[in-house]
């Protein structure tokens, strides 16, 4: 009984020597001193089926008190075709809202970038960027994003054609039906999961010839991302197509960050 008592004593003694220690260890509240204008990510990525696409990019303040407006810019745009080719995009990119704006007590606002008339399989890139007065709110801290990348991939329309018969004597050394989709309006067509589930492998046939552009192929217990590209010739070509057996001959070079596996020769007999 008296040690209860004791131990009892004494942990209500400690309970208020930590609450006084607690007590005079409390700093002061952090105050910020500066706005600290900010996109609240670097880069933003999306993917669409539809022609017309909408993202909302947020900002956001440390300083709340008073409403405030922040003014955003386009400082370059540019889109990726299926091809590869570079262009412009200044007529396909626009911000609807330039101007953020703050109420009062909030601590965050948003602008919205519209892309318009895209192009399936094409890749939409745009800059934003603060004003030059938003710019000069940065906090000491360093925590300003100053700058953030939007992209909008305009996916294709994918069909399924049916399932295509892979052969691959040296590779793998077997041969497996594999399901095949076609883009839509295209000569561009996939390999679902060829080596891995997640992992298509997209193509193109140009006439009597067959293009497989640098992708990921699977991935290697060891060394990561296996990728694979069309390596009979320049601009990823792979080989030739016979349209009348439909068989695809595919010279393909395997390689991982640290290095080549080499080029390996497989068909693939289209639906």
């Amino acid at each position: 009984m008296k040690l209860g008592k004791y131990i009892l004593g004494l942990a209500v003694v400690l309970s208020a020597g930590l609450t006084s220690c607690d007590t005079d260890n409390i700093g002061a509240i952090y105050e910020p001193e500066a706005k600290n204008i900010t996109f609240m990510l670097p880069e933003t990525n999306n993917l669409t089926k539809s022609n017309n696409y909408t993202v909302p990019v947020t900002l956001s303040r440390s300083i709340i008190g008073d409403a405030y407006t922040a003014n955003v810019v386009i400082k370059d745009a540019y889109c990726i075709t299926a091809s590869g080719e570079k262009l412009d995009a200044k007529d396909n990119v626009k911000l609807q809202n330039p101007q953020a704006t703050f109420a009062a007590g909030e601590s965050f606002a948003t602008v919205n970038v519209e892309f318009s008339n895209m192009g399936p399989g094409t890749s939409y890139y745009c800059t934003l960027s603060l004003s030059d007065a938003d710019l000069q709110t940065a906090s000491e801290l360093g925590s300003q994003i100053g700058t953030t990348n939007v992209s909008v991939t305009c996916d294709f329309d994918w069909e399924n054609i049916g399932n295509g018969h892979y052969i691959s004597p040296e590779w793998w050394e077997e041969e497996f039906d594999v399901p095949i989709e076609h883009a839509k309006g295209s000569n561009i067509y996939r390999m679902i999961g060829l080596f891995q589930e997640g992992y298509d492998i997209e193509f193109t046939i140009e006439g009597d010839k067959v293009y497989v552009p640098l992708q990921g192929s699977w991935v290697h217990s060891s060394y990561g991302v296996v990728s694979l590209q069309g390596w009979a010739g320049e601009n990823d070509y792979a080989g030739p197509y016979d349209a009348a057996t439909k068989t695809c001959t595919l010279a393909l070079r395997h390689t991982v960050s640290a290095g080549s596996f080499g080029t390996f020769v497989d068909y693939l007999i289209m639906p």
